[in-house]
């Protein structure tokens, strides 16, 4: 660890910072560089340990101002021309990266399954940086033929930086899900499901898009997913749900629109705890029906959730020995599980850093 780098690209932004803060307290001799688009930024936190550097993810080659290859690059913020994401590719640095949406993802996952990768990369843009279906895959142990169905409980008076929101702009776009019966395509803010969450909050969770319904039923175990989202205010989830339906939403698309849309729910505040609810139906050894509740609550919010997510993914790989590091390739959040980092060690990590995580 000691001669180690990670680049934190977009690490002056509310989640860069705390990815870098977490690894920082965890590893003081690792050396940190906080990426972003203006020169000459100053460290916001830390020792001689923590530097900073010109990375701008909207220029041909991001890379380019960076003098010493980091061990690690870590992105979250937009890579919309996956311009960061091929920048490292070419330079065989691995990469996690927490920030593309469901379509996004899936044409950077095409491009990736096309080249000739010389490190791992790890596409982590699930809930959460991927948090909610990591554990939805540790829980569904050892259950098969799992119904994995993912709630989240966004608090409107949380953090949140200006990316956060990105997925408002894909409210009239139907995507595919896994059921039991196959796959369909269902509309965000449909179908909702009424759940109780962790600080008892009860409510109803619509449909929303996310590249968990893609990993998860990667995993063996897991035969169908589902994620829906739910706002701490009934009046503000029930006021996007009725411009949805009535098609005002869809009027209001395109660009000229973006500040109205963002600006319905984007009004981050101080912070806020962030709750998730996974319930996992499946069948047991004995081929019995068996279900698992699974709760998880940050009292620090949905930026520090996000951002456990991406460290906890990088712990894995700073922590691999030389001689055996991670083959080249694409990895998803549900891939981290090993002899090092088993169940234990990940539960450990988030309860270490606040996460309330209980079952039942």
């Amino acid at each position: 660890m000691d001669k180690q780098s990670v680049l934190i690209v977009g690490g002056h932004g509310v989640v860069g910072r705390q990815i870098g803060e977490i690894l920082h307290a965890r590893y003081p001799d690792l050396t940190i560089v906080l990426g972003g688009r203006t020169p000459g930024k100053a460290a916001p936190f830390g020792n001689g340990k923590i530097h900073t550097a010109v990375v701008d993810n909207n220029s041909e080659d991001p890379l380019m101002c960076i003098d010493n290859k980091p061990a690690l690059i870590v992105n979250a913020v937009n890579d919309l021309q996956d311009r960061l994401l091929l920048s490292a590719v070419r330079r065989s640095i691995p990469l996690i990266d927490i920030t593309r949406w469901t379509s996004l993802f899936r044409q950077s996952v095409d491009k990736l399954n096309s080249m000739e990768l010389r490190a791992p990369v790890v596409m982590a843009s699930g809930w959460m940086a991927g948090t909610a279906a990591l554990f939805a895959k540790l829980y569904a142990q050892p259950l098969h033929q799992v119904e994995a169905d993912l709630y989240a409980l966004y608090s409107l008076k949380d953090k949140a930086g200006p990316d956060s929101t990105a997925y408002m702009d894909r409210m009239t776009i139907p995507f595919p899900v896994m059921e039991p019966a196959g796959r369909r395509l269902v509309y965000p803010m449909s179908d909702p499901v009424r759940v109780q969450f962790p600080n008892g909050y009860a409510t109803r969770c619509y449909r929303l898009d996310t590249p968990d319904h893609e990993t998860l039923i990667r995993t063996e175990a897991i035969a169908s997913a589902s994620f829906r989202i739910a706002f701490d205010s009934k009046a503000a989830t029930q006021s996007i749900v009725m411009l949805i339906k009535s098609g005002i939403w869809k009027m209001i698309s395109g660009e000229r629109f973006r500040g109205l849309r963002r600006g319905i729910l984007y009004n981050p505040g101080t912070g806020s705890a962030h709750h998730i609810r996974i319930v996992l139906k499946g069948l047991d050894a004995e081929g019995n029906r068996a279900e698992r509740n699974v709760s998880i609550t940050d009292p620090l919010g949905q930026t520090h959730l996000t951002a456990l997510g991406a460290a906890v993914q990088a712990e894995k790989l700073l922590r691999l020995p030389k001689e055996r590091p991670l083959a080249p390739g694409i990895y998803y959040p549900e891939d981290l599980p090993d002899e090092r980092m088993d169940h234990a060690a990940i539960t450990g990590f988030y309860e270490k850093h606040g996460v309330k995580i209980s079952w039942e």
